[in-house]
């Protein structure tokens, strides 16, 4: 599901890298998300999807937004609708009639079968001295009269009102004036539209005003004025339009923050419909998931329940086998393992797992008359039998790490021997063959064991010397320091093979402490024969010779591999320099090596 999820959630992502920066109109709707991916595709993933694809788009809300900011807080003008209330003039039936003279003057019979009373009329307009205007000869003043009563005050009053007419819808046409509203683009269709008809309107307008003024000329023709009452129903119906826009945009203006709100709303839903395939299919693989991990988490409890319950049968049992009386005896016995007797440890408080060390036939505590060797051992002791057990009942045995640091620093060379050997039975794997294969395995005690040392000695007892075993179980590391400071290097055995010198030199020595020659005479045998030869000296030791009762304490030292807590390592009362001299000789002379031997021992 990780994979899944980081796929999908990158998909998203990729909002972010569309809407922020750029023109920054839209970024604020991605407030508090660009930091995160996993915040911004939780968010759009937990948006309901709309049911139906949103009418506007993101470039329309960009559009919005972006007015709302260039307006600054201004609000945009209205479109004022155009006055022209001309309809009455335009349907007047005066245009469509002939209009004549006085039908009972005497002239008007002439004036009607000349049909231009409209040229008699502006031709009286040219009277002058007596001069017929139309003839260029003397008349009467009866003539005239005729004429003048032809053209009477019903005539005139006539004429007049066409004028009045003309002057009205001249001075309407006047107001057919639209300003300059192109700047406001939230109404461009509208406009174009507008200015079309504006035209449209003023060419009809101008053209009934030209058709007037030739009625006024010539009364007696007749003409239809067209009609611009539908044409100016449409402009400002056109006009009406724009202005709800504008008012529209204007009441966002006054409330732009709501209206922010608003737009990021619809943003967020164009994208949640766009990305919708990409939810889906995440969700559906989200749902797998979380059936299967609410299956898992469920089995996983279950196993809890059952551990919990294991854990307080364990701890339960534990209370029952955790005894202070087994671990004062198992601390006594390595003691005396070692040969201390003049002191032991008793219980002190059993509840508390306490213990108190005493002198024989005593119980006064005599922890401060114990030398530094001495406490040594008995914290050592005490520290491989905690490592073995338990402290507190209440506690569940678990896992453990052990950290041996030195522990022979301040004994002497014969309890080095005895503190390796028992470090080894306690802490070291058990090590078994395959009857088939043959193969070595090595069954751990503890998870990691590291010891630190800087006696050679010791550190000589606690390397497996068979390499099989050794590559099986144990590392070698050398810990230097300088001015620049600590450095752990990787050992190989071979680095320390010249010390098998050292062994033979302190054998050489009669006076050394029995159990250090014993415990090189062992090293000797084993290094020599286990390691450089690879043979086995079982063959040897069941010869006549070495089942003498004299070299049975040598025998039974060299060839125990391992101790148990009740036996003794080493008897010293069994040690006798001479015997083990000649016994470790006869070896080397039985096995063919007598060369070596002499060699090691010096003799020419």
């Amino acid at each position: 599901m990780g994979k899944d999820k980081k796929i999908t959630f990158s998909t998203l992502w990729n909002i972010k890298k569309r809407y922020a920066g750029g023109d920054r109109i839209l970024e604020y709707c991605l407030d508090g998300l660009k930091g995160s991916i996993e915040l911004l595709g939780t968010y759009i993933i937990n948006i309901p999807c709309p049911a139906n694809k949103p009418e506007e788009t993101i470039e329309n809300l960009r559009d919005n937004l972006q007015r709302l900011s260039e307006a600054n807080g201004t609000p945009l003008p209205t479109i004022p609708l155009i006055d022209f209330k001309v309809a009455e003039i335009e349907n007047d039936p005066i245009f469509q009639e002939v209009i004549t003279g006085n039908a009972n003057s005497r002239v008007a019979k002439l004036i009607d079968q000349l049909h231009n009373s409209d040229w008699v009329k502006v031709g009286m307009n040219y009277e002058t001295n007596g001069v017929c205007p139309f003839c260029q000869r003397e008349y009467t003043e009866d003539i005239i009269s005729d004429l003048k009563q032809y053209f009477n005050a019903d005539y005139e009053n006539t004429i007049e009102y066409i004028k009045r007419k003309g002057v009205f819808y001249a001075e309407s046409v006047k107001r057919i004036i639209l300003g300059d509203y192109s700047n406001i683009t939230i109404v461009k269709q509208q406009w174009d539209s507008l200015q079309q008809k504006i035209e449209r309107l003023k060419e009809i307008a101008n053209s009934n005003l030209n058709a007037i003024r030739e009625k006024y000329k010539n009364p007696s023709q007749t003409l239809v004025l067209e009609d611009t009452s539908a044409l100016l129903s449409e402009i400002n119906e056109t006009i009406n339009e724009a202005n709800i826009i504008i008012s529209q945009f204007n009441k966002k203006l006054a409330t732009i923050a709501n209206e922010r709100r608003i737009i990021k709303s619809k943003f967020w839903k164009i994208l949640r419909y766009e990305y919708n395939q990409t939810i889906i299919d995440y969700k559906s693989k989200k749902h797998i998931f979380d059936s299967k991990q609410k299956e898992l988490i469920q089995k996983k409890k279950s196993i809890e329940d059952s551990i919990t319950e294991l854990k307080n049968t364990v701890e339960n049992q534990q209370k029952k086998i955790v005894n202070i009386e087994e671990a004062i005896k198992h601390i006594n016995s390595m003691l005396v393992d070692m040969g201390i007797v003049d002191f032991k440890i008793i219980k002190y408080k059993e509840e508390e797992s306490l213990y108190r060390i005493v002198r024989d036939g005593s119980d006064t505590p005599v922890f401060k008359t114990l030398s530094e060797g001495e406490r040594t051992i008995i914290s050592v002791l005490y520290f491989i039998e905690t490592c073995r057990g338990l402290l507190d009942k209440d506690t569940v045995s678990k896992k453990r790490i052990i950290v041996i640091d030195d522990p022979v620093s301040s004994l002497s060379n014969m309890y080095i021997f005895n503190i390796g050997r028992l470090i080894r039975n306690v802490f070291y794997p058990e090590i078994k063959k395959d009857k088939e294969t043959k193969q070595l395995t090595a069954n751990p005690k503890f998870e990691q064991i590291f010891i630190f040392t800087h006696s050679l000695y010791f550190f000589y007892e606690m390397t497996e010397m068979a390499e099989d075993k050794r590559h099986l179980f144990q590392a070698l590391f050398r810990v230097s320091k300088n001015e620049n400071g600590s450095r752990i290097e990787t050992m190989r055995y071979e680095h320390i093979q010249s010390d098998y010198h050292s062994y033979w030199m302190t054998i050489r020595d009669p006076n050394t402490h029995p159990a250090l020659i014993a415990n090189c005479m062992r090293n000797i045998i084993e290094y020599f024969f286990n390691f450089v030869e690879k043979r086995d000296l079982n063959n040897v030791f069941n010869q006549d010779k070495f089942k003498d009762h004299k070299y049975q304490a040598f025998q039974r030292y060299i060839n125990r591999e391992s101790h148990s807590l009740g036996q003794n390592i080493f008897d010293f009362k069994e040690f006798d320099y001479r015997i083990f001299m000649d016994a470790l000789k006869h070896i080397f002379i039985e096995t063919g090596y007598e060369e070596h031997y002499n060699k090691m021992m010096k003799i020419k």
